[in-house]
């Protein structure tokens, strides 16, 4: 283990002795207090998480494996802070912060689209979480009450990420989702959940009809969002164990999936509309299924 270096600079304060236990790192030949040289890389089979939300609670998340971390000088001390928090086990599993350039940070591009990263300062280098067993999920929770969202061939990382926010809100238990024709995690997932892709299960299936039969087995009912539901989302308030499947925007749910469900329900909106965002619909429906 390579000895610390504690020196102290002038005019700065002394840190206390909750500091991570290895010094940030700095690039090759740099004095202290200089950017990095080399551009922030993702681990091979990983991706990046950026902004700050999503990097504290990836840090603080046992089942997440960092490769890497890219931290601004102006940020550095709040993520010092968040590490140092954190138990003796979890900080040895975290690298050393490498401070970058802001410039730097700004010229990352994940989706090789010309989308920058809105990093906030913080940019982490991840491999993805492992996905968790409908099997486990369901035995782990025995009978009591369940709130699981179902998403039909969602593919917007951004809906999906927004769906994982409010669904973290609002309380649900899981989500579900299919390996084809949906978002992978990512950055772009990671930011518009703000962390709660790190605090709730996020379950791949293959096939998600079979997924349906599974959850009513175990006495879940599962209800199919539709705007030609015969009952309001107000009546799913009723139901202690739910499941709620949401299609993509304008196709709906497939037709194989309306089939399975137990009922369909729908959300009444203004006749001048003609739909909702389907992020949105989930906050209204998990809502909706929570009041007493």
């Amino acid at each position: 283990m390579r000895p610390r270096h504690n020196k102290k600079q002038p005019g700065k304060p002394r840190r206390d002795d909750r500091r991570p236990p290895r010094d940030r790192q700095r690039a090759a030949g740099k004095p202290s207090g200089q950017p990095a040289a080399a551009a922030p890389k993702p681990p091979s089979g990983g991706h990046f998480l950026w902004g700050r939300h999503a990097v504290l609670a990836a840090i603080a998340n046992p089942e997440r494996r960092i490769a890497a971390l890219y931290v601004t000088e102006e940020a550095s001390s709040e993520l010092d802070e968040a590490i140092s928090a954190l138990s003796a086990p979890r900080r040895s599993e975290i690298p050393s912060p490498t401070i970058s350039d802001r410039r730097r940070l700004d010229a990352l591009q994940p989706g090789g689209d010309g989308e920058k990263a809105v990093h906030q300062g913080m940019v982490a280098a991840v491999w993805p979480l492992d996905a968790p067993d409908l099997d486990d999920l369901l035995a782990a929770v025995g009978e009591s009450p369940v709130r699981i969202l179902l998403l039909d061939q969602l593919s917007d990382p951004r809906n999906v990420g927004a769906i994982m926010r409010s669904a973290l809100a609002l309380g649900a238990t899981a989500m579900i989702s299919t390996h084809r024709n949906a978002p992978d995690e990512s950055g772009a997932l990671a930011r518009a959940a703000a962390g709660a892709l790190e605090k709730i299960p996020m379950i791949r299936v293959v096939n998600l009809a079979r997924a349906i039969e599974r959850l009513q087995e175990d006495g879940i009912e599962v209800a199919g969002r539709a705007a030609d539901g015969e009952t309001s989302v107000e009546t799913l308030a009723q139901v202690p164990r739910l499941a709620i499947a949401l299609g993509a925007e304008g196709d709906g749910l497939r037709h194989l999936t309306r089939r399975h469900c137990d009922r369909l329900v729908r959300i009444d909106i203004s006749k001048d509309s003609e739909s909702l965002n389907v992020s949105i619909a989930a906050a209204i429906a998990l809502y909706a299924a929570q009041q007493n």
